[in-house]
């Protein structure tokens, strides 16, 4: 059984040399917004980002059927709350929400559907925030998702099911634990290692490869094909062997494609750089 811990660090900490009086001005500025000061996993709840209405179902119920925790819900005040319902669901997806909810950090989900440089979803650099009079130190974390995009690709319903609003959350949990994106075209990366090990246990289809292949439409658009495998034999009796399903979506020809090698593309679902 997968044991998940908190690795080193990847947020933007402002150096420990810096004047007092800086920690003390940032904590006045954020002291006067929304921004929550318990570590969480919480609902933006800043005006434009904040996630309402159809969003917010959309992701409890995603994050239900993942991980079996049927009371999951986000609470008045934005935060989330596993609740102690258990039915189901995948115990990897159950320890990421565990681990994400007791690392002393804080998670603010976002909504940011309809943006051009949000791919499915986002992780910003992450911010090291101390208030020096309350003694208060946080790592923030805002992870950014762009719900129109998982209306907009094509795919077969288990592929969907594999590649949502739920898991992309659980993908960017788990940069904010410290766990990387692969680097290289022929590499999955540890994100989605972890998370395929999650749609494993759900007897759902695994992401076989982290960079898309671009087949470009239009002088300004890409699509891109990303691909997942089902071994039939975890669904049926008969014969064991693999089928091969793609998603698809579009984007920009001007995208930034990160860290990906010549013709495939990054989905966007790691780290802003």
């Amino acid at each position: 059984m997968t044991k998940f811990e908190l690795r080193a660090g990847r947020g933007v900490s402002i150096a420990a040399g810096m004047l007092a009086g800086l920690f003390l001005l940032t904590g006045i500025a954020f002291a006067q917004s929304a921004f929550p000061k318990t570590p969480g996993v919480w609902l933006s709840g800043e005006a434009g980002y904040k996630p309402t209405g159809v969003r917010v179902e959309e992701l409890t119920r995603s994050l239900r059927r993942i991980t079996g925790f049927g009371d999951l819900n986000f609470a008045k005040d934005g935060s989330l709350a596993p609740g102690a319902a258990q039915s189901g669901g995948s115990e990897t997806a159950r320890r990421i929400v565990s681990c994400s909810l007791g690392s002393g950090s804080v998670f603010i989900i976002e909504d940011h559907s309809g943006s051009p440089s949000v791919n499915f979803g986002q992780l910003n650099e992450g911010l090291r925030y101390e208030d020096v009079r309350a003694g208060l130190r946080l790592t923030v974390w805002r992870v950014r998702l762009d719900f129109d995009d998982f209306r907009e690709m094509e795919a077969s319903r288990e592929v969907r099911d594999s590649f949502d609003a739920g898991f992309t959350t659980l993908h960017e949990l788990l940069h904010g634990l410290g766990y990387k994106d692969a680097s290289s075209v022929d590499e999955l990366g540890e994100c989605e290692e972890t998370l395929n090990r999650a749609r494993a246990e759900l007897r759902l289809p695994l992401r076989d490869q982290y960079f898309g292949d671009e087949l470009r439409m239009a002088r300004q658009f890409v699509s891109v094909r990303l691909r997942f495998r089902s071994d039939k034999a975890r669904v049926s009796a008969g014969p064991a062997r693999a089928r091969t399903q793609y998603l698809f979506f579009m984007v920009q020809s001007d995208y930034e494609q990160q860290t990906a090698p010549a013709g495939v593309t990054a989905l966007g679902c790691g780290k802003m750089r």
